[in-house]
């Protein structure tokens, strides 16, 4: 058995050293396995549904005996289908976990937390990365009919200069709104009217029009898009977002799941809405309206506190701003789970300094796509750009019409021999962010003999952990239990003062409450202090 286990653990680090690419679902799987094969102590992985697509959704617990019991974190991945480094990042994180789980620090971690790793909530959109022809894919496996013609999927993208890869088309028009930007003709930049800037061409998705209703490529493949479909602010009538909320089989499941794991104080999910390199900042307005939309003020402050251990780990900067449009994990794991929630992309294209040598100078128009070329040139990264090319397009006949710009994926994934540097550091922060967890302690046990068998009984309840047991807003949510701190008493054991039974919204980090029970009776006594997301301690007392 031993030795079928090394073999196992050989074959997965073989695999992976040896990748040259993203992984798709087949693989995923493969290396999930393995690692339940490696840790067969540590780790648990259970298939929580399969999609429409007939792609499974992984659950990957990690952590030493009764995992349910422990504080825990919530891992997910591939929040966007586009995004293929979300899951690398959280794979990759089980994985340098578990790699180190031979060490004390590693092994006391697991002793005291629990992580959900969700691997990938995209699987289906996240395939078309793999497929003979790759475009950017947010959507399920589910048909929908986004244009509300009676029809589904009957017009989607097409490859139509072949290469293998869906890209834009630009068409010269004197109605366009682009224009070439003014330091790089390969790259298009919204025309400025109130400047008096005139545009010379439109820009579309790759494709005809295969329905002829005047609309390109808004009903192809590719359904519900999962970071749209989830509860908090969802968009019903938007695409991709689902006739209602939670109305995919993978959401539920997700959702069906950590509604039940009391134990997740805090979910940390990769996709490309961020709060973790620059923090949400508490806006009074948002906060107390009568359906929160923003961060309460002391949560506001855990996200400060978090995001600036994040920076100092993965060295972070120059992160672009992002809008949560609704029906978001990030927003989901907030406003209605009620837990901490963090997000991050985990790596964006960095800003590229003009390189002197080649006589380059700054930017006269900051763009994202201009900048990437020029970091990509810099770092000798080719074959991310499909150079402009004139063809013929049935739907516009007399007019010039270009295929190409850059390619998809490229702008949100970093070159796959890059990964590995992302993943360590974002391993590294899941790990700090644990060791700052609430955690429940008793302290200052006092007892104190009375007068006609009576014993008074005084201590504190302490959170040692720079984390509330609760965010403020979870205070108010019903999926969140509470603190309680409990006397158990034995047979002839009365409590005459003090109630047996306290519980508390929540004790704040580094922080205590103080208990006094006055009992009559001998014996050994029991009190017990704890809540799901900060543990529980018991002690016995002698009367």
């Amino acid at each position: 058995m031993r030795k079928l286990m090394i073999t196992t653990l050989l074959c997965w680090v073989a695999a992976t050293v040896g990748a040259q690419d993203y992984s798709n679902a087949a693989e995923q799987a493969n290396r999930l396995n393995a690692l339940t094969k490696a840790y067969p102590q540590l780790t648990t992985l259970k298939s929580l549904t399969k999609t429409n697509g007939g792609k499974d959704i992984w659950l990957l617990t990690i952590g030493t005996g009764k995992t349910e019991t422990k504080p825990a974190i919530a891992v997910i991945g591939g929040v966007e289908g586009n995004h293929l480094l979300g899951t690398e990042m959280a794979i990759g994180f089980a994985e340098q976990l578990l790699k180190g789980s031979g060490s004390d620090s590693i092994r006391a971690l697991l002793n005291r937390t629990t992580y959900y790793v969700f691997p990938n909530m995209s699987p289906d959109a996240m395939e078309q990365y793999f497929s003979k022809i790759r475009s950017e894919r947010a959507g399920n496996a589910t048909g929908t009919d986004d244009d509300r013609d009676g029809k589904q999927n009957e017009d989607g993208w097409d490859d139509l200069d072949a290469n293998g890869k869906i890209t834009i088309l630009r068409i010269e028009s004197i109605t366009g709104d682009y224009k070439l930007h003014p330091d790089d003709a390969r790259v298009l930049i919204k025309a400025d009217m109130g400047k008096g800037e005139k545009g010379k061409y439109k820009l579309l998705i790759e494709g005809i029009d295969n329905d002829k209703d005047g609309l390109f490529n808004e009903d192809g493949e590719g359904g519900i898009a999962f970071n749209k479909n989830l509860t908090y602010n969802h968009k019903t009538f938007a695409a991709g977002a689902g006739e209602f909320p939670a109305s995919e089989k993978e959401t539920r499941a997700m959702l069906d799941f950590l509604y039940d794991a009391f134990n997740v104080y805090t979910v940390v999910s990769f996709g490309t809405n961020n709060n973790l390199s620059t923090p949400i900042a508490y806006n009074p307005a948002a906060a107390n309206q009568r359906i929160v939309a923003g961060l309460l003020e002391p949560d506001a402050k855990v996200n400060g506190m978090v995001s600036d251990m994040y920076n100092k780990v993965t060295g972070s900067k120059d992160a672009p701003r992002t809008n949560v449009t609704g029906g978001d994990v990030l927003s989901w794991g907030y406003f209605h789970f009620g837990r901490y929630s963090f997000s991050t992309p985990g790596w964006w294209v960095p800003k590229a300094k003009p390189d002197t040598a080649k006589k380059e100078k700054a930017f006269t128009v900051e763009d994202a796509t201009a900048n990437y070329l020029r970091w990509a040139s810099q770092q000798g990264i080719a074959n991310t750009f499909t150079e402009w090319k004139t063809i013929q397009h049935p739907d516009f006949p007399g007019q010039k019409v270009e295929v190409g710009g850059i390619d998809p994926y490229v702008m949100n994934n970093p070159p796959y021999k890059m990964a590995d540097a992302v993943v360590k550091k974002h391993a590294e922060f899941l790990v700090k962010l644990a060791s700052n967890q609430p955690e429940i302690d008793i302290i200052n046990l006092k007892t104190e003999k009375l007068a006609s068998g009576l014993t008074r009984i005084s201590l504190d309840v302490v959170n040692k952990g720079s984390m509330s047991t609760h965010s403020k807003l979870g205070e108010r949510n019903y999926f969140v239990k509470k603190v309680k701190v409990a006397l158990q008493t034995a047979a002839k054991q009365d409590v005459v003062g003090g109630r047996k039974i306290h519980l508390l919204n929540s004790i704040e980090a580094n922080s205590s409450s103080s208990f006094s029970w006055v009992v009559k009776g001998t014996g050994k006594i029991t009190v017990e202090a704890g809540c799901p997301t900060a543990g529980t301690k018991t002690i016995e007392i002698n009367l």
